[in-house]
């Protein structure tokens, strides 16, 4: 699975499991060619379906299906153990500190984009 699946498995998961392309676009930062190539994969594979928009008759949305939901628990399952073997050598404190530092990298970009971050909490201290 690319970075880039993964990324929309992901914000799926989190913030759908229904979102409109533009929306997903703009959570993932992925351009519309880019996210139109990576839906059509996620669809081919069964982890997406494109479902259309109530609200408007010339929109489809994309919603995450059960086996979707399977493959980004497994996706976050791999890229927790991957930070957690790149972390191995910080002892808590420093755990603690780069978390604050990057929550604080994080806040700044949402003041400067307007656009809310989603920050995943499995590996921040422990």
């Amino acid at each position: 699975m690319t970075a880039s699946e993964v990324a929309v498995l992901g914000m799926l998961s989190r913030s759908g499991p229904v979102l409109s392309p533009t929306r997903l676009q703009v959570l993932v930062i992925q351009s519309p060619g880019g996210l139109t190539k990576t839906l059509r994969r996620l669809e081919d594979a069964g982890y997406v379906r494109r479902l259309p928009d109530p609200n408007d008759r010339r929109a489809l949305l994309v919603e995450l299906t059960a086996k979707g939901r399977r493959a980004s628990v497994r996706a976050d399952a791999a890229v927790d153990a991957h930070y957690a073997a790149m972390l191995a050598d910080l002892d808590r404190d420093d755990r603690v500190t780069l978390n604050s530092l990057l929550r604080g990298v994080l806040d700044r970009l949402e003041e400067v984009t307007g656009q809310h971050t989603t920050l995943r909490t499995g590996t921040s201290s422990s």
